[in-house]
């Protein structure tokens, strides 16, 4: 439980400290700002709805993915620039919320657990994080990586996503798998997500300091 409320509470770090550097934050950081703390009431909420009203919660877990997923297409299109016509990532946002409809109303639905949408999430966001690397190392235009807000969110994500793809394509396996198989993979997805948030709280961290 102490694992779970940790990972739970992990987003206010670096949501709080987005708000103190606020003045310094560009136009893709705001968005990050912003995707924090969206995830931050959707997932308080989601809480709060599990133990007041005491109903599955999944539905919080659906517009989580879908919210997350059209934040960072905002902000990697920011990051490409006109590297990337802006028509693709439209096409991208609405195809996505299209299947997400779809998936809601007539597939897996509200109250069954978001596995296919998820793994689809994050298969096109690890693909857009790679493609995001290789232009990075192509053009050489940042000397130090590891310093840039840009790094540290991309690893974030490209760890995160990569360690939890299995945990949603077989979801339905391991939750037939029994209670302590279960309860297993879970505690590492509670460290993956303390892991993703102490990155991007690193990403933060760097903004003022970013170094090209």
């Amino acid at each position: 439980m102490i694992l779970a409320y940790l990972a739970l509470s992990m987003p206010i770090l670096p949501a709080l400290l987005s708000l103190v550097k606020w003045k310094q934050l560009n136009e893709s950081q705001r968005w990050f700002c912003g995707l924090l703390w969206f995830i931050i009431v959707v997932s308080f909420t989601g809480r709060w709805w599990a133990l007041v009203v005491m109903k599955n919660n999944l539905p919080f877990f659906y517009i989580y993915i879908l919210g997350e997923f059209l934040f960072f297409l905002q902000i990697f299109r920011l990051w490409f620039g006109q590297s990337i016509k802006d028509r693709v990532w439209i096409r991208l946002g609405v195809l996505f919320s299209i299947v997400w409809t779809i998936n809601v109303f007539t597939g897996e639905g509200w109250w069954a657990f978001p596995d296919y949408i998820r793994a689809l999430e994050s298969i096109l966001l690890i693909t857009i994080v790679i493609i995001w690397f290789q232009k990075m190392l192509r053009e050489k235009v940042i000397l130090h990586p590891y310093k840039t807000f840009e790094f540290w969110i991309s690893a974030g994500l490209l760890i995160f996503l990569s360690g939890n793809f299995l945990l949603f394509v077989f979801s339905k396996l391991i939750l037939n798998a029994g209670k302590e198989v279960f309860l297993a993979i879970w505690k590492v997805n509670a460290i993956l997500n303390i892991l993703l948030y102490g990155m991007y709280t690193i990403a933060l961290v760097w903004v003022k300091r970013t170094i090209k």
